[in-house]
């Protein structure tokens, strides 16, 4: 997930995330390093998209699960996995409503995924649920600021008024207080670690049209914006965003802040 998340509902499996998911790969492989994950151990990713973390622990010798609500997403993954000869499994389901035992798995890992869930109390009740004692999970958050979580802001505000529909108050993965409070209510405790991602491309506008081609979010606004008739000017906006923010004079990059958030069970 990019940062400047929405609250609608949405289908992930459209478009290209693949595409999405490539740009996160250096997140995914920070947080498998810190998972520190050892041959045999059992691993789930929730909202696993097309597999990143999973296939990375995967190749370190993990029993992988992976869940994910779309689909086709699953599919990605899963061929992903056998292609590699990984002992990987991946299932669609709904990360609030693990189908998974209590305790099942050493390492619970969420790349921007657990933080889309409309109900993050059962989010975070369901991770530690399934996470065995003595385990561990890794959960990332993008921190909002930056010229992608801008431009994000700008598209979703944009969406709200074409739809007259706004979106309820959405927890704040981001707040270090709110988080472990969070948790603690579910007898677990957290630790924090600081992390950065770039975001390349030709130019600020090539990368947006990019993304406006394949990404399910940006798919899905364009043709609300376009029923408006606003979205050519939401499009310029949203490109000024992203130049305001540009770190390369010859090109296109941004770097986005986000957090690791470091879950373990009291018991």
């Amino acid at each position: 997930m990019t940062p400047g998340e929405g609250a609608a509902p949405l289908d992930w499996g459209i478009g290209e995330y693949e595409r999405t998911a490539a740009e996160l790969e250096p997140v995914a492989e920070r947080v498998v390093e810190l998972a520190e994950i050892t041959s045999g151990e059992r691993v789930l990713d929730i909202a696993c998209g097309t597999g990143n973390a999973a296939l990375l622990a995967g190749a370190a010798g993990a029993v992988v699960s992976g869940l994910d609500s779309a689909p086709r997403l699953i599919e990605v993954a899963q061929g992903q996995a056998e292609s590699r000869g990984l002992d990987a499994h991946f299932v669609v389901g709904d990360l609030e409503e693990l189908p998974f035992g209590d305790g099942s798995f050493d390492a619970v890992l969420s790349i921007f995924g657990v933080i889309v869930a409309s109900d993050a109390d059962r989010a975070a009740a369901e991770l530690v649920r399934v996470m065995a004692s003595g385990g561990r999970g890794l959960v990332t958050a993008w921190i909002p600021e930056g010229a992608i979580s801008t431009m994000g802001g700008v598209g979703m505000r944009a969406v709200q008024e074409a739809t007259g529909a706004e979106s309820g108050p959405r927890f704040a993965w981001s707040n270090r207080a709110a988080v472990a409070e969070l948790f603690g209510r579910h007898d677990a405790r957290v630790e924090f670690e600081d992390a950065t991602v770039a975001f390349i491309g030709e130019s600020a506008e090539a990368y947006f049209d990019r993304a406006q081609s394949e990404d399910p979010r940006h798919l899905l606004s364009r043709e609300v914006l376009k029923r408006a008739g606003t979205y050519s000017a939401v499009r310029s906006a949203m490109i000024a965003a992203l130049e305001e923010g540009n770190e390369d004079p010859n090109a296109f990059r941004v770097t986005s802040r986000y957090v690791i958030i470091r879950v373990s069970r009291d018991d």
